[in-house]
């Protein structure tokens, strides 16, 4: 959990408009291990899911079922913990939580991702900090214990991250924060080089200890996309030539970015990045995303608390459109459910005395997600927006097997846009609004006057028009 600044929303969410066309101490074996069924999981194309690091309850599961995320970030797995003391063994009683978030995930059909970090007093480089990269004659010792642990989880949990944001030096962050402090101006590319040696010996360690394994490495903050210092770290990761060894890249990004997103930005200078190191196809995963109040301060949410409720609805209802759009292979909430404050206020239900109540960005999330089950992107790449297109209607084109939809929004307006949807004449169609609802409202939008028009009233809540063949 990231519970640190993260970078304030700054102006508003635009996307590019797009002409529609259509865890007793003990020396255990390291070949323990625990076996959990495996049942069939969400549609492989799903990027969406949930970070949800904390005990998955009997009274939040229902919440995460109905949802239907193919991923949900699912535990740290704290090497600290596990291996206190050089050579004594593994205590894998410490994963007893993650072990149940696994298990419950698994039952329901989700696919778990697990976070290692933490490094234990004797492998510190920066000495009495948990957040700190191993030492270099560590980097074996940390190898094995992810071979140890992958091979633990084998048949259960394919998807490993190593480390939780390691582009923060030191000074900036506590270790109660849960992410890392590998960021050091000192060393080659601010540390990213380090972070990419790591990385090129304990991702290999993972795939010997389960084959099946997909390894993600970077989880970067990457404060804003011109973040020069994540930036070097990420270059210096990749200049070790660890992006050799791992199977996607992961980030984070939360809220907005001048006119648009950061979502956007950060994946496509992320991209640049890549393709200048020769991995212009690496697959990326945005670990964290969310909609925040830039603070724990309840007077931070502006204009208000339940009208910036509203506007984080509104963000939820687009966000994983835009995802697919940017074709990134996964996309996850940050999270599902905390007291209040949580992360900036960042959850989706609110938690109090036990009880839960989802907020209506809940509900935007789950039910965008449904819509675009078997979707994919139809419309040219998307990059970051003009200024100029603040008030105007946004639209994202997809396609499925057998239908064509339509994802549209306006940035910020204080009145509806006309927007006419240009459609085949007589052309059938379902138009679903009010997304942030428990049901929405679906109804027939068909071109009853076949004129070629489906003809829409778009705000700031995304409105899915799907033409039925």
């Amino acid at each position: 959990m990231s519970q640190h600044f993260r970078f304030a929303w700054a102006a508003l969410l635009v996307l590019v408009a797009i002409v529609p066309a259509h865890a007793r101490p003990a020396s255990v074996s390291s070949s323990t291990q625990i076996f959990i069924p495996l049942v069939t999981l969400r549609s492989p194309d799903s990027p969406f899911g949930f970070d949800l690091r904390s005990n998955i309850s009997d009274a939040v599961l229902p919440f995460v079922r109905d949802a239907q995320p193919r991923w949900v970030r699912a535990g740290d797995v704290i090497w600290a913990e596990i291996e206190p003391v050089r050579g004594g063994g593994y205590h894998w009683e410490a994963l007893a939580t993650v072990d149940l978030n696994v298990q419950r995930l698994r039952a329901a059909g989700i696919e778990p991702t697990l976070v290692i970090q933490q490094s234990p007093a004797w492998a510190q480089r920066v000495a009495g900090r948990k957040c700190s990269p191993p030492k270099p004659e560590a980097i074996a010792d940390f190898a094995r214990f992810a071979r140890a642990l992958a091979a633990r989880y084998a048949g259960s949990v394919n998807y490993w991250e190593i480390w939780n944001e390691p582009d923060f030096a030191p000074a900036s962050v506590k270790d109660s924060d849960g992410i890392g402090c590998w960021l050091d101006p000192a060393l080659a590319y601010n540390g990213g080089a380090y972070y990419g040696e790591v990385v090129g010996q304990v991702a290999p360690a993972i795939r010997a200890g389960n084959p099946q394994a997909q390894v993600l490495a970077g989880a970067l903050m990457y404060q804003w996309p011109d973040d020069t210092g994540s930036q070097v770290f990420l270059k210096g990761m990749l200049a070790s030539g660890a992006g050799n060894t791992i199977n996607a890249l992961s980030f984070h990004a939360y809220g907005e970015w001048g006119a648009g997103d950061l979502l956007i930005a950060k994946t496509n200078r992320i991209r640049q990045i890549l393709g200048a190191y020769g991995l212009p196809n690496m697959a990326l995963f945005a670990t964290e995303i969310a909609a925040t109040c830039g603070s724990d301060s309840l007077s931070a949410c502006q204009p208000d608390f339940e009208r910036w409720k509203t506007r984080q609805a509104n963000y939820a209802a687009r966000i994983f459109a835009e995802a697919i759009a940017l074709n990134l292979k996964g996309a996850f909430w940050y999270t599902l459910t905390l007291d209040n404050p949580g992360f900036q206020f960042s959850h989706l239900i609110d938690m109090s005395n036990n009880t839960l109540a989802p907020r209506k960005s809940y509900y935007a999330f789950r039910n965008s997600a449904r819509l675009l089950i078997g979707a994919s992107y139809a419309g040219p790449p998307v990059a970051e927006p003009a200024p100029d297109q603040i008030s105007q209607v946004q639209v994202l084109p997809f396609k499925k097997s057998a239908s064509r939809l339509y994802v549209f929004w306006v940035p910020r307006t204080s009145f509806p846009v006309l927007y006419n949807l240009q459609v085949p004449a007589g052309a059938r169609a379902i138009c679903t609004d009010h997304l942030d609802q428990d049901p929405p409202a679906t109804y027939d939008c068909s071109d009853t006057n076949r004129d070629g028009m489906i003809p829409r009233a778009v705000n700031e809540l995304p409105q899915y028009v799907e033409l039925l063949p």
